[in-house]
């Protein structure tokens, strides 16, 4: 049938967790091959991209690779297009579980925080909650802490998992994977018409909406088991070698 789309993860994949500079060297090819693929050119199929980050760091991205697709943000709470610069919350994100959100971050900021001085909340999300740590020991006490809270308060339901430097907390429900087949019903392509590469265990929604799955050499092994191919090499060069994959090509 041929693949009409890939979607891509960032963090882990196109560039490390870590607050350094991306490989740009690598990255200039990416954005090459991709900008011609977006456009209409060459054997690659178009791309668009699903990340935990928020949507101002998405839609930088999106200017640079020229993604005309949309693409999900905040761990598939949030749907951002360049056309008509639109963004928009994901069916399952109502009022109350936004207002709830912010509620259980003002509870981490203020009561949790200031008790593990490495770790970092990160601005700019509306319908999820990231802590960023080097020191990922820390990540389990803070999981108690955010869990406890929700069940002497309540609030809404949460699902935490980390990633590879950051603990993420998002709305039960609310993932890549749905907001994926969401994306593909509007894009009118089918599951084995979709591509995906991710690398860490909120990427296994999205393996379970896509015909192919790809991932990067420093996946998780969680992700490893589940992956269609596994490349030879970490982060953006491995992503490039994902996509001179015949299962890359465009249909």
């Amino acid at each position: 049938m041929g693949i009409k789309w890939i979607i891509s993860d960032i963090d882990g994949c196109l560039s490390s967790e870590a607050s350094v500079a991306w490989d740009m060297e690598a990255f200039l090819e990416f954005a090459r091959r991709v900008r011609e693929a977006n456009a209409g050119r060459g054997a690659l199929a178009p791309m668009t991209l699903c990340t935990g980050r928020p949507q101002p760091y998405v839609e930088l991205l999106m200017k640079l690779l020229d993604v005309r697709a949309p693409a999900i943000a905040e761990n598939g709470a949030v749907f951002y297009s360049l056309t008509g610069n639109r963004a928009r919350y994901a069916p399952g994100v109502s009022e109350e579980k936004l207002l709830g959100m912010r509620t259980v971050r003002a509870f981490i900021e203020t009561e949790v925080l200031p008790s593990f001085p490495d770790a970092i909340l990160q601005f700019g999300k509306e319908a999820q909650v990231s802590i960023f740590s080097e020191n990922v020991e820390v990540f389990g006490t803070i999981q108690e802490r955010i869990e406890a809270y929700l069940r002497e308060r309540g609030g809404p339901e949460l699902l935490i998992n980390a990633s590879h430097l950051y603990l993420n907390c998002s709305l039960k429900g609310v993932n890549k994977g749905r907001a994926l087949e969401m994306l593909q019903a509007e894009l009118g392509v089918s599951r084995e018409q979709t591509a995906g590469i991710g690398d860490t265990v909120g990427d296994l929604p999205l393996r379970r909406a896509v015909g192919f799955f790809a991932c990067p050499a420093n996946a998780h092994e969680e992700i490893k088991a589940v992956a269609d191919y596994i490349a030879p090499r970490p982060q953006i060069e491995g992503v490039l070698d994902i996509l001179a994959r015949p299962e890359c090509r465009r249909a």
